[in-house]
């Protein structure tokens, strides 16, 4: 993600088919290097992703799930993660029809919390046993910047109740730059969430 975020808009579905292209009809023994290289957890070339993305013979892509399954299990094993969400801001600048906080919704009344507000709500779902918090927010460089989104992940990791506090922090938040990625690692979160629908521009 980093690698493409960094490469200007208007280039990316340039960059991308021609990344899928050469990939189109992969060779069972090529992606089955692939999936064995995957199952050792040490991460994968994005040519390697566009092999697989590629994938429409149904043995190989049961192999994909295959590994995928005992990848996630090794790491996370039999459990389950709860999370509450935290909305700390409805500002945003996209106008994704399906989404309440698009910008087109002249009748939402837009607000963003402030610091107090934040460590309040996490005092509530402290109280609530909650131990992990996905912090949420639309994207509007203006309004929800990494800055006022770092100290909304402040707020939260330093709140406290007799409760107890929030063990980890994790972020859904729009792609940004790298250097804002370090920053996000930086106040610690847990992980981070990207949901891209489609880099294909005329698509999306």
């Amino acid at each position: 993600i980093n690698m493409i975020s960094s490469i200007p808009a208007t280039l990316r579905t340039e960059f991308l088919q021609e990344l899928l292209a050469p990939t189109g009809e992969p060779s069972s023994a090529a992606v089955r290097e692939i999936l064995a290289r995957a199952r050792n957890k040490k991460g994968l070339a994005l040519k390697d992703v566009a092999y697989l993305a590629n994938l429409k013979d149904p043995c190989l892509v049961s192999a994909l799930f295959a590994a995928a399954s005992a990848v996630k299990d090794e790491i996370y094993g039999s459990r389950l993660v709860f999370f509450a969400p935290l909305y700390i801001s409805d500002f945003c600048v996209n106008d994704c029809r399906y989404c309440n906080f698009h910008a087109g919704n002249r009748r939402l009344a837009r607000r963003k919390l402030s610091m107090e507000e934040v460590g309040a709500q996490t005092a509530f779902l402290i109280n609530q046993w909650h131990k992990r918090i996905l912090l949420e927010a639309g994207e509007d460089p203006a309004n929800n910047d990494i800055d006022y989104i770092v100290a909304a992940i402040n707020k939260i990791y330093s709140s406290r109740t007799p409760k107890g506090n929030i063990r980890r922090v994790n972020v859904n938040i729009a792609a940004t730059t790298v250097e804002n990625y370090r920053k996000l690692k930086g106040a610690g979160i847990g992980t981070y969430q990207l949901f891209q629908e489609t880099y294909h521009r005329p698509t999306y």
